[in-house]
C-alpha cells in the first residue's frame, strides 16, 4: 500500500553493500524503518544529505503489512536545516536529540502531538536566534509533558524531596534510593518550569548542565526508555561547557 508520510529521520545504518536502514518517526504511522539504496555516486550523496538526522521529509512510502522494513520514493525536504548544519553546537544538539528519540520512539505508534512537538523544536533549533545552551534540557522536559510522564512542579514546597521513581515531590526520602537531595529537588522544581521562552534565562555552568542532563536521562530511563547507553552526551558536554 502506497502512503504519503511525513517523517523525521533518526538514524541511517549500513545494512548490506547495497542497502542501508533508515530509522524514522512518522506523523501517520509512528516508528518506521526503510531500506535505502547505498551506493557511492552523486545520487547516493544527495540522498544521504537529505536523510541527515532530524531533516523533516515527506515521502511516498510503500507500506507492506507484516513487514518491518519498508521502502519509499520521491523524498522531499520540508525544512532546510542550514542553521543546524553550519553551527557545531546546534549540530551536536541535533545529533543528541536524534539519538535520544531513536530509543524513546522505537516502538511508538502514530501520535500527531509528539510529531508536531518535535517538528516545532527542530524549527527552533534551526533558528540562529534561538539560544542553544539549554535547548536539549528544554526539549526533554517538554517532551516528558507530551509523553505524559512529567512531574507536577506545583506540588513542590521548600524542603521537599523529589522521588524519581514515583515522579513526585514528597516530605521524606523513599526507601528505593531514587530520591534527590533537598538542593537537587529545589533545582528540579525550578527546571520543570523551563520552556522555549524562558530557557535563555536559566544560567548554569557546563558541569551543572551536564549533571542536570544526567538526572533527566535517569528519569526517562526509570519511566519510559533506557537512555543510559547514549554516546552523544559526551560530545554535547564538551561543546556546551
Amino acid at each position: 500500500m502506497n502512503k504519503t508520510l511525513r517523517i523525521i529521520p533518526l538514524r541511517l545504518t549500513p545494512h548490506t553493500d547495497r542497502t542501508s536502514i533508515l530509522q524514522a518517526y512518522s506523523r501517520e504511522a509512528g516508528a518506521v524503518s526503510f531500506a535505502v539504496p547505498a551506493g557511492s555516486g552523486p545520487a547516493a550523496a544527495r540522498r544521504r544529505a537529505l536523510l541527515q538526522p532530524l531533516t523533516p521529509l515527506e515521502v511516498e512510502a510503500s507500506i507492506r503489512p507484516g513487514r518491518d522494513i519498508h521502502t519509499f520514493r520521491e523524498p522531499r525536504a520540508l525544512m532546510a536545516l542550514h542553521g543546524i548544519l553550519t553551527d557545531p553546537a546546534r549540530r551536536a544538539v541535533a545529533m543528541f536529540l536524534a539519538e535520544a528519540l531513536q530509543t524513546i520512539l522505537r516502538q511508538s505508534e502514530a501520535d500527531p502531538l509528539t510529531f508536531d512537538y518535535i517538528i516545532g523544536a527542530i524549527g527552533l533549533l534551526n533558528d540562529a536566534q534561538t539560544p542553544v545552551a539549554n535547548f536539549h534540557l528544554t526539549f526533554l522536559t517538554g517532551l516528558a509533558t507530551v509523553l505524559g510522564i512529567a512531574p507536577d512542579p506545583t506540588d513542590y514546597r521548600p524542603g521537599m524531596l523529589f522521588d524519581m521513581l514515583d515522579g513526585r515531590f514528597r516530605q521524606s526520602a523513599a526507601l528505593h534510593g531514587h530520591t534527590l537531595s533537598s538542593a537537587d529537588s529545589a533545582a528540579a522544581a525550578r527546571l520543570l518550569r523551563i520552556n522555549w521562552e524562558n530557557m535563555g534565562r536559566y544560567r548554569m555552568t557546563g558541569a551543572e548542565r551536564a549533571a542536570v542532563l544526567d538526572r533527566i536521562l535517569e528519569y526517562y530511563t526509570l519511566h519510559y526508555a533506557n537512555l543510559t547507553a547514549m554516546k552523544s552526551p559526551a560530545v554535547l558536554h564538551s561543546l556546551l561547557n
